[in-house]
């Protein structure tokens, strides 16, 4: 079978050198295989000599190399990579060193061995700050399995394989790296693997507590873009409530008047209605000018990339 390895990197000059040399003895030891591999570094516009590092690089085996024009981040730096990709099956990499390369070789075993699958790595014990790292992605992944039927233990770990075909990266919400597989279709099987988990010597860690706020706000919109139109009919349901509100206070003011003889300006009935009339014109001029922008952002899109391949 034929694999890309999508590594994302931001910032990793101290330890870029050691992976490639890692990745490259784990990938020599499965030469005897019918396996066939190629290397996709995505760097994130760093701004230290990451990017120099790779252009060094001298690998007997086909490697790509590609920088964002600007600091798009881990999920976005994933799905470059996959743009790119020559190959179907992915599997994706931190730069960090945390991940053991290789893991690789037990997880292309399964992976080889199943069909419509992903291979999910769970790093069973992590080597990480317990309050600012371990701490956080535990509560990351109660939450997320909360709000999804997902079984994952490890929502956060990079390591994974799967076949690219099996997602529409256009349908997915949020941090991809991180709710990937709480998003796949359920027809897929997951299969986890534990894997090997190191600590960091070099570079700084980019993520803390604040993941798990990204998380929750993240699932609370997960089901607005599910289908392309989510969005349209969710405001446009709004707005209509609005409206079926705005009425129905309306009539209730009448009634007061004829049946009651009740003057409604006594009450706050006015004022609601005023708002919710409001919201529901609000409402439907956010749906117009959101398509507006859909249409104008698409059509400006098609064709262009936010990043260049440079080798």
């Amino acid at each position: 079978m034929k694999f890309s390895i999508v590594i994302p990197l931001f910032n990793e000059a101290e330890n870029v050198l050691k992976l490639n040399s890692e990745i490259i003895e784990v990938l020599s030891g499965l030469k005897s295989t019918n396996n066939e591999f190629e290397i996709i570094y995505v760097d994130d516009s760093s701004t230290d000599n990451t990017l120099k590092i790779l252009n060094e690089i001298n690998n007997n085996i086909s490697t790509k190399i590609i920088k964002n024009n600007s600091n798009l981040a881990q999920s976005k730096s994933i799905l470059n990579g996959i743009e790119v990709s020559s190959f179907n099956n992915i599997i994706l990499l931190d730069g960090d060193l945390q991940n053991d390369p290789k893991d690789i070789i037990k997880m292309i075993n399964v992976y080889n061995e199943n069909q419509n699958i992903l291979v999910h790595g769970f790093r069973k014990n992590r080597n990480d700050p317990y309050f600012t790292k371990i701490l956080p992605s535990k509560i990351a992944n109660f939450i997320v399995r909360k709000f999804t039927n997902s079984k994952i233990l490890d929502h956060g770990c990079s390591l994974k394989i799967f076949d690219k075909n099996i997602i529409d990266t256009n349908e997915f919400f949020g941090d991809f790296h991180r709710l990937f597989a709480a998003q796949i279709n359920q027809d897929i099987k997951v299969i986890e693997i534990e894997v090997n988990h190191r600590p960091r010597t070099k570079g700084k860690s980019k993520y803390g507590f604040e993941r798990v706020f990204r998380v929750f706000i993240d699932l609370i919109f997960i089901n607005f873009s599910k289908k392309e139109r989510s969005t349209f009919y969710t405001l446009g349901i709004l707005g209509l409530f609005s409206f079926l509100f705005s009425l129905l206070s309306f009539l209730y003011m009448i009634s007061l008047k004829i049946f009651q003889n009740k003057s409604f300006v006594e009450t706050p009935l006015p004022i609601i209605f005023i708002f919710f009339t409001l919201s529901g014109f609000i409402f439907f001029a956010l749906n117009l000018v959101l398509e507006t922008l859909k249409k104008d952002i698409k059509s400006d899109t098609i064709g262009k990339k936010n990043y260049k391949i440079l080798k």
